[in-house]
């Protein structure tokens, strides 16, 4: 696919909250290290009214697509049902006037779509205007063979940003406590606090685990009042914690704070909150669903069924008595496979812009 302008096209990467701008974030920080030409149109922000931010957005990507044609790449980032109409929207305009479009699918939500009548066919009226797909995982790339999209389909991975990377290489020399020797281990679950995540099943598997283990929880959510609820039920009060919302600074002391990483959950399409669990030094205990399995490999982690409280402390106990064994995997396996320089050069070179420089 050649062409010598580069457009990304998606969320807003610091007014909005979530794994798609975090990543367009860190796939801006490579750019621009690379010195790397891009236009950035933000297509949504928590900031801003959505229609309006949406019709600013097709205006500019009309003007662009006049002003460039062939030699725009446009590179649409689409999450949920309202992200892939708007994407859909940019996308007929640009392929009018012979831009290049690739949608890169990052919502948990794509699965289920497929997986229904009226879903599938909005679908394939979705795919219509581009000439390609990115995909995250390898798991994803399979689901939509098995759908039968008629386009090339590419599998790149989320980067990380730099503040992540260089928690990695700082963990790689800095000496870390085994859990075995500390009188309190603590647990952390990280995530939007909703349906599907699966920190509710973590709280019960609280229970089941000794006095000397502490959980954290970190995030909001429409579950958060229903989860405290829950911990008071249990009388967990002296061992489960609500941290709230948590911005970059907070986090990283958070996760530096820890032990152990804990996130069952069956809605995630990739899981940036894994990688950077990783870059932590962090075992991670994840859902053995989909894509997951892609990203929290048996070196850094291990997977437990969707809902099953007594695996998941049965796991975190197996950490514990095997810490030594995770040690600086996860760290080296962020720098070699999700730092911002190595998936910029993947989509650079998809993308045959490599020599598109300042």
């Amino acid at each position: 696919m050649a062409g010598n302008k580069l457009i990304i096209v998606g969320t807003h990467s610091t007014e909005t909250r979530g794994g798609i701008n975090a990543a367009i974030l860190a796939y801006e920080q490579g750019f621009a290290q690379q010195n790397i030409e891009f236009i950035r149109v933000n297509s949504h922000s928590d900031l801003r009214s959505r229609l309006l931010t949406w019709l600013k957005a097709w205006f500019q990507i009309l003007q662009l697509s006049l002003k460039y044609r062939s030699q725009a790449v446009f590179w649409f980032h689409c999450g949920p049902w309202f992200s892939l109409t708007r994407k859909w929207s940019f996308a007929i305009i640009a392929r009018l006037f012979g831009c290049q479009t690739v949608a890169h699918m990052h919502s948990p939500t794509l699965h289920n779509y497929m997986a229904h009548q009226y879903g599938q066919y909005l679908l394939k009226l979705f795919f219509v205007p581009f000439d390609r797909v990115i995909a995250l995982t390898p798991w994803w790339k399979a689901q939509l063979v098995l759908f039968s999209l008629n386009k090339p389909i590419d599998v790149c991975a989320n980067p990380v940003a730099e503040e992540i990377l260089s928690a990695a290489k700082l963990a790689l020399v800095t000496p870390k406590v085994q859990c075995e020797r500390k009188d309190t281990i603590v647990i952390l679950s990280m995530a939007r606090l909703m349906a599907g995540k699966g920190v509710e099943h973590v709280i019960d598997a609280m229970v089941i685990l000794p006095e000397r283990y502490h959980l954290k929880i970190a995030g909001e959510g429409p579950l958060k009042h229903q989860l405290i609820k829950q911990v008071a039920l249990l009388n967990l009060q002296n061992r489960v914690t609500f941290v709230g919302w948590v911005d970059n600074t907070l986090k990283h002391n958070l996760l530096q704070s820890v032990d152990i990483f804990c996130l069952p959950s069956r809605y995630d399409s990739f899981g940036v909150v894994f990688i950077e669990a990783m870059a932590f030094d962090l075992p991670i205990v994840a859902c053995n669903w989909g894509p997951i399995a892609d990203v929290v490999t048996p070196d850094v982690g291990l997977l437990v069924p969707y809902g099953e409280p007594q695996s998941i402390a049965d796991t975190v106990e197996k950490f514990v008595e095997t810490y030594g064994d995770y040690h600086l995997n996860g760290p080296k396996r962020v720098i070699s496979s999700f730092s911002s320089s190595v998936c910029c050069k993947s989509v650079l070179k998809l993308f045959d812009l490599e020599d598109n420089k300042f």
